[in-house]
């Protein structure tokens, strides 16, 4: 092997360490006021409390009128325990992190009950990336749907 492929090597390799190491420690998350953290101004997040037409908006998770908001809230833990791994939860709180399947990059999942407006305000951000090219938005619409079977 010449010098300039084992530098050239070096080089791929110091990246890709980088490259995990920073996509293991996430953004920071957890509500900020009471509510969940804006989006940053980069397009890999989306979340239900950015104002509406803001290009990061999705509508929160509805609870099924005569559903115990409580109740909602375990339903959608055990429906992100099985897809993700449950970082943090607390009676009103869960921050879940799912990999992706190609590169395991991490992505941060949020979501706070709002049990007097009758939903699950809901986040989904990237860790690492400009664009996620959609892959919070179609996360949250899984997560939607999931949870929608569960409450039925």
């Amino acid at each position: 092997m010449t010098l300039r492929a084992m530098l050239a090597t070096a080089v791929l390799a110091s990246g890709l360490l980088l490259l995990v190491a920073t996509s293991c420690v996430g953004p920071a998350v957890g509500l900020e006021g009471g509510a969940l953290r804006a989006c940053p101004g980069s397009p890999n997040c989306v979340s239900s409390e950015a104002a509406q037409g803001d290009a990061s908006r999705v509508e929160p998770l509805s609870i099924p009128a005569g559903v115990d908001p409580e109740s909602a809230f375990d339903a959608l833990t055990e429906v992100l325990g099985a897809q993700a791994t449950l970082e943090t939860r607390e009676p009103q709180y869960v921050h879940a992190v799912f990999k992706t399947r190609l590169l395991r990059f991490r992505d941060d999942f949020e979501a706070r009950l709002d049990a007097d407006a009758g939903v699950i305000q809901v986040r989904s951000a990237s860790r690492l990336g400009y664009s996620d090219l959609g892959a919070n938005r179609r996360r949250v619409e899984a997560i939607r749907a999931a949870f929608q079977a569960a409450m039925n």
